[in-house]
């Protein structure tokens, strides 16, 4: 069934036995031998390759729950085992991606050297995808997605205040307080903003008119990752939102300037995603024991960094 995916998906023998790290005569002698115990042809040989035929389309659709039991049964015996090798893929979104999952990673890696990682930086809103389809062990992102959803566990991590934020030399930096009107001339960077983010920066007459987010707050240059949105406002006079963690040190060195809006300050929502009955393999369980001893680390260097600037958690 593993063989007849992999051919089906690059539609070529040569290219599928060698992501099968397989020999071509051995594939397909393989597909031949599913062929002949199913009793029907599974793809069409054409001059440019394979491409399965419809009998081949409703075995790959039904046996893809088959493959994806299998590989949880794999998984559980290595958590039974306590094997200390394998694979932990991790999606993730901007703001756990930045700072928070790599040096969960490398810290696991201390303990785990011999288990083959992967960090998909990724919108927030398509990291439950990626755990639906088996493509990512764990996520830790934005939970508004996944909170009310019975196929997911979320665990909750970081509830940090998101402020508005700019280099030390754009024109808003020299204010006491910044209005909502002077968003207008300027492009907002970052991610796609969560709906409870986007309810707190409404300004007042649309929010009472309207359940859409008002024109200055809407993100205008969308990246899926906040190193590049922290390297975009540094070189423009783009404005994001951070946490005072993410932007330590841009602040601490000047480069960086908080903005007064006299609004609430939002509060990120990510926490720990996985499919709800499956359990974590050893590496992503001490990958999350990592996250959690990280975020109290940062806590504390927060708890310092809003005293210094004055600013309420």
């Amino acid at each position: 069934m593993a063989h007849a995916r992999a051919l089906a998906v690059h539609g070529n023998y040569r290219l599928a036995a060698a992501q099968l790290h397989i020999s071509q005569p051995a594939l397909t002698r393989s597909i031949k031998a599913l062929e002949a115990i199913l009793a029907v042809e599974l793809f069409d040989r054409l001059p440019s390759g394979v491409q399965l035929t419809p009998a081949g389309e409703i075995l790959l659709e039904r046996g893809r729950r088959v493959l994806q039991e299998g590989e949880d049964m794999e998984r559980a015996l290595a958590d039974f085992l306590g094997l200390g090798s394998g694979s932990l893929v991790v999606s993730t979104g901007p703001f756990p991606g930045d700072a928070l999952v790599p040096d969960a990673l490398a810290a696991m890696m201390r303990h785990a050297p011999d288990v083959t990682c992967r960090m998909r930086e990724a919108d927030w809103s398509d990291v439950s995808d990626h755990l639906l389809e088996r493509e990512s062990d764990l996520a830790v992102a934005d939970l508004s997605d996944v909170v009310d959803d019975d196929r997911f566990t979320a665990e909750l991590l970081m509830e940090d205040h998101l402020f508005f934020v700019c280099r030390s030399q754009h024109p808003l930096a020299g204010k006491t307080r910044v209005r909502t009107v002077d968003f207008a001339d300027y492009p907002l960077v970052g991610n796609r903003v969560p709906d409870h983010i986007n309810r707190l920066l409404l300004d007042p007459v649309t929010a009472r008119s309207s359940t859409r987010p008002a024109a200055p707050f809407r993100v205008k240059i969308d990246v899926a990752t906040f190193a590049a949105a922290r390297r975009m406002v540094l070189a423009s006079d783009g404005i994001t939102l951070a946490t005072l963690g993410h932007v330590a040190s841009e602040l601490l060195d000047g480069s960086m300037k908080l903005l007064d809006t006299g609004k609430p300050a939002p509060r990120l929502h990510s926490g720990i995603i996985y499919l709800k009955g499956r359990s974590m393999s050893p590496a992503a369980e001490q990958f999350a024991q990592e996250l959690r001893r990280l975020k109290l680390e940062m806590d504390s260097r927060t708890v310092t960094l809003a005293a210094r600037f004055g600013v309420g958690l």
